[in-house]
């Protein structure tokens, strides 16, 4: 019987830092998006985390709980050069390597490893690859269990470097002990909700028929908690929570010299090259676009928006296509209400279809050709290349890369067992 092997970097931010900045082990660090007083941690240090910050403390709160703490700047695109060297190093020890966020993947163990003892060598050896191949700086937690939610759950049990195995004999009891919050899509909201149908505990929550979970949840939901605890693989954590997506979004916060209709302009067509590349790196077309201006008052900080649809065109992610369209939206941008200024703008993608799935024009070859040199610029801009359209080439610092937390990519690889 296939079993699975969850991974999960410990920190994974923060240690990235600690492992390229000597001077930063064994501080309280903290990675924000932007080195301004109004952010918040996107990850946090275990040496951060003892003084009681987590991811979405602000960065003044953290100050106030900890003085001594560093301030890092997110550098992403070294962050996802870490996410790359460790999917290449599993490569070599599963016969396949599922990536759920930048963070986390799940294996599959090949049926060479049997029982416990072999599990826990794999996963003690694989520990030890990450900090031999990345870095001593490079911790992280792992469970293994009969499908990736339970491997999930176990995963969840001791961090840093933790290893947690269920195999079959300890279910269900093992999960008995633990709060309904440990489990990964229980939040305090879905807890009042079980709550209020009698499910108080993990055990109600096992016990309880199919029935009463769909009623629970309100829906089909329900049905596959009752499998996913039972270890079942058709209906899994990967099926739930990596079901297709169905726009993609790009947002920022507007700097003050671009707070005017002429700024907001600009950088929604540097957002619309973001979406765009985000479409190609996940190998979807879009059929629809949205753009939104959010506006604050300068004193008394009320706000209002403005946001504009386009009509459903044919599935594409490359530039020739959208920015036209994308254009014409911005055309339409309002003037400003007195002592109104645009703060926040995004662009909102929708109606995604895998390229694999539309269809081809019969009457030109142009899309094709055309997003074809959108990959090409794409891997040229991977490889350290300063590529950007000329008429945006000034902006190519605004709006920097943002890694978009649980996107399935790259996608599921595989090597022969």
């Amino acid at each position: 019987m296939s079993r699975r092997f969850f991974l999960d970097m410990n920190a994974f931010f923060a240690s990235v830092e600690q492992q390229e900045n000597a001077a930063l082990r064994g501080k309280p660090v903290i990675v924000v998006p932007l080195k301004v007083p109004t952010t918040c941690a996107i990850a946090a240090s275990y040496e951060a985390k003892a003084f009681g910050i987590r991811t979405g403390t602000s960065v003044r709160t953290a100050r106030r709980l900890c003085p001594e703490l560093v301030v890092v700047e997110a550098r992403p695109l070294l962050y996802v050069q870490y996410h790359r060297a460790l999917c290449e190093l599993l490569q070599a020890y599963f016969v396949s390597v599922q990536v759920l966020s930048i963070d986390e993947m799940v294996c599959g163990i090949g049926r060479t490893v049997q029982g416990r003892p072999m599990e826990e060598a794999l996963a003690r050896q694989v520990q030890r690859a990450i900090k031999a191949q990345l870095g001593d700086q490079m911790r992280c937690s792992i469970g293994i269990g009969p499908n990736t939610f339970l491997a999930k759950v176990a995963c969840e049990r001791q961090k840093p470097d933790g290893l947690t195995i269920y195999e079959s004999t300890d279910l269900p009891e093992a999960l008995f002990a633990l709060e309904l919050t440990d489990l990964p899509g229980i939040a305090k909201r879905m807890l009042a909700r079980l709550n209020q149908h009698n499910i108080r505990s993990v055990r109600d929550l096992y016990e309880a028929d199919v029935v009463h979970l769909r009623r629970a949840w309100g829906s089909v939901v329900g049905a596959r908690w009752y499998w996913m605890l039972r270890g079942s693989l058709e209906m899994d954590y990967g099926g739930y929570w990596g079901r297709p997506r169905k726009s993609v979004n790009c947002s920022h916060v507007l700097p003050p010299e671009f707070r005017d209709r002429y700024g907001a302009h600009r950088i929604l067509l540097r957002l619309c090259e973001k979406a765009l590349k985000r479409l190609r790196e996940e190998a979807l077309g879009a059929s629809n676009v949205e753009v939104r201006v959010d506006y604050r008052h300068r004193y008394d900080f009320t706000t209002y928006s403005w946001r504009q649809r386009s009509t459903k065109h044919l599935h594409a992610n490359e530039e020739s296509t959208w920015l036209p369209i994308v254009r014409k939206l911005l055309d339409r941008v309002p003037s400003t209400r007195f002592n109104y200024q645009p703060i926040r703008v995004s662009i909102t993608f929708s109606g995604l279809l895998a390229e694999k799935d539309q269809n081809l024009s019969l009457f030109e070859e142009e899309p094709n050709k055309r997003a074809c040199v959108a990959r090409v610029v794409d891997m040229l801009e991977a490889r350290g290349l300063p590529i950007a359209r000329a008429s945006l080439y000034d902006l190519r610092e605004q709006a920097p890369y943002r890694i978009p937390f649980g996107a399935p990519h790259p996608p599921t690889i595989s090597s022969p067992e």
